[in-house]
């Protein structure tokens, strides 16, 4: 994938890249952690956040979520000693539901030298127009889609979008509470403080 270098501001200092990856994280796992690293090296980012959602609006509802308090807690351990990869809690400072474009636009006023860089799964990608204020998100960012290897994801029409292709990881955040509920292996699918987090804190045992 080819991008063009960073322009400079007016003052002269290069914009900081910074990559925003919101999500849930009710666990985070290795594919969160692969996709973050990866679209950081494909578009030279100097950080990437993984902004853990406070009160997910198309999830709430669906089922009974961790609190946000211990899904903070699990990406930090997640992303302790990833290099430029970083917990956010942007979302729950704010407090009620999260839409990414208030995010975006906190995060602007926050680094007002920066370049933002949305990152988004092919299934977000798709619903992009059924968002809060949709047409304000393309206006702070620019929209990244993650695609598998030989699959394009579809992105409504009216938004562009550059793309990186990661591995394909067959992990999901609802197969490895199931595992977690019943004891089953975590190892290599969940990053080690991770799982001791998930031990401590007792997450999972009632999931069906």
């Amino acid at each position: 994938m080819q991008l063009s270098a960073p322009s400079e501001t007016e003052s002269g200092a290069r914009p900081v890249r910074i990559g925003v990856f919101g999500g849930t994280f009710d666990p985070p796992h290795i594919g969160h952690l692969v996709t973050a690293i990866n679209v950081r090296y494909a578009l030279s980012l100097d950080r990437v956040l993984l902004v853990v959602a406070n009160e997910p609006w198309q999830k709430v509802g669906s089922r009974t979520l961790s609190s946000a308090k211990d899904r903070l807690a699990m990406v930090q351990a997640a992303v302790a000693a990833e290099e430029g990869i970083e917990a956010s809690d942007i979302e729950l400072q704010r407090g009620g539901p999260s839409y990414t474009v208030d995010t975006l636009q906190a995060l602007r006023t926050l680094e007002p030298n920066s370049e933002l860089f949305l990152i988004l799964g092919g299934d977000a990608a798709a619903g992009l127009d059924s968002w809060e204020r949709p047409d304000e998100v393309a206006k702070y960012c620019q929209i990244i889609v993650v695609d598998r290897p030989g699959v394009l994801s579809e992105v409504p029409p009216g938004f562009t979008a550059e793309r990186v292709a990661v591995p394909r990881l067959e992990v999901s955040s609802t197969d490895l509470r199931q595992r977690a509920a019943t004891a089953a292996p975590l190892q290599h699918l969940i990053p080690e403080p991770v799982i001791s987090l998930i031990s401590q804190l007792g997450l999972y045992g009632d999931e069906q």
